[in-house]
């Protein structure tokens, strides 16, 4: 009898077994299989947030009517900038109509490029429902352009994908594509320091993006991410949608942050007390800046800079040397010129204050 009871349990669960089977292969027939994946790569814009471009994944489906562009967004709000540098922003995947999406940058004259990619169906899907599971989560990332940018973001999930495939070494393919040791350096390669933009920002940004890290997290720009598509062999066509209608402006023309640093210098050393009416109140709004942005920008991802060390009058010789220890890898010497301005001011300002207070 219990024989009996056995072979009768066996035969139930294998008739269970081929209806599911067959239920998750009706499903699965019922399912589009014209199913696309695409990499979106947006030029640079004219906005302090948009200086390095900006990065989507598109997912179609012609059948079902479905193209939507996944990207990141913040809440509305009045000043992004702002709110970006002093305060905790949170970000999350939104999907947007491929057409409006293309709007919003177009009319803002930058230029969009798709990279089509050559997943498999499985893969397509399941980078479809892995987009769609984040948009689920709602605001679930802190804002941080260090560590999730736009381009992190997108190229995530296209990774995971990747990463699994057999024989297939992506982070060896992204340290050929990308031969940088650092996030700072892959930045360089697209924005230097020769330029208002580039000054600026790899002043403020400082210890984070010169960490060691591993090759997947030296994709942070949008332009490196199709690079690194391409090596793979995953991108099947390129197709510009749009092209860039403004050119950058940041560069300044021949008033570079090299000269404008060499006229501050120069102005700097003359022995005039009225230089110190420009100088002294610059150096204490440039120091409350970066002690601003080290304790409240953690949306911007900022963090420590050495440069705060390097222009607090008893601390400078110490910051000085680090800076002379990493030029050309972390600062510049436009950098260094503004900092020797403000340390040869301090030394004059308070050589005569001395010498006003020894006189009476």
């Amino acid at each position: 009898m219990t024989r009996f009871y056995t072979i009768l349990l066996s035969l139930f669960l294998t008739l269970t077994l081929q209806a599911q089977d067959e239920q998750k292969d009706s499903i699965e027939a019922s399912l589009p299989t014209d199913v696309y994946a695409y990499f979106v790569v947006v030029t640079p814009g004219e906005k302090m947030t948009s200086v390095l471009g900006h990065a989507a994944v598109r997912m179609s489906c012609p059948s079902a009517g479905l193209d939507y562009c996944f990207t990141i967004k913040t809440p509305e709000i009045k000043d992004e900038a702002l709110a970006m540098l002093f305060g905790h922003m949170r970000i999350g995947v939104v999907p947007e109509e491929t057409e409006a999406f293309r709007q919003d940058y177009i009319q803002e004259g930058r230029g969009i490029t798709e990279y089509r990619l050559n997943l498999t169906l499985d893969e397509t899907r399941q980078l479809w429902k892995l987009l769609d599971d984040q948009v689920a989560r709602g605001l679930y990332l802190d804002l941080d352009y260090v560590n999730n940018s736009c381009t992190q973001v997108a190229f995530e999930n296209i990774y995971e994908l990747l990463r699994v495939r057999s024989g297939l070494d992506i982070d060896h393919v992204i340290s050929e594509a990308i031969p940088v040791g650092t996030r700072r350096e892959a930045v360089l390669n697209y924005l230097d320091q020769s330029t208002w933009w580039g000054f600026m920002l790899h002043t403020c940004y400082s210890y984070y993006p010169d960490e060691e890290v591993s090759p997947r997290r030296l994709v942070v720009l949008p332009q490196d991410a199709g690079k690194v598509l391409y090596q793979v062999g995953v991108v099947t066509e390129e197709t510009e949608i749009a092209k860039q209608q403004n050119p950058s402006s940041s560069n300044g023309g021949w008033f570079t942050p090299l000269v404008a640093s060499i006229l501050f210098l120069v102005l700097c050393l003359l022995p005039f007390k009225q230089v110190d009416y420009l100088a002294v109140p610059l150096w204490v709004v440039v120091m409350l800046l970066f002690v601003a942005l080290s304790l409240f920008a953690s949306s911007a991802g900022i963090g420590f800079n050495w440069l705060i060390v390097a222009l607090f009058p008893l601390t400078a010789p110490i910051g000085i040397i680090y800076m002379l220890c990493h030029m050309g890898d972390i600062y510049s010497l436009s950098q260094l010129l503004f900092v020797l301005a403000f340390f040869a001011r301090t030394i004059y300002f308070i050589h005569r204050k001395k010498r006003l207070f020894t006189k009476y």
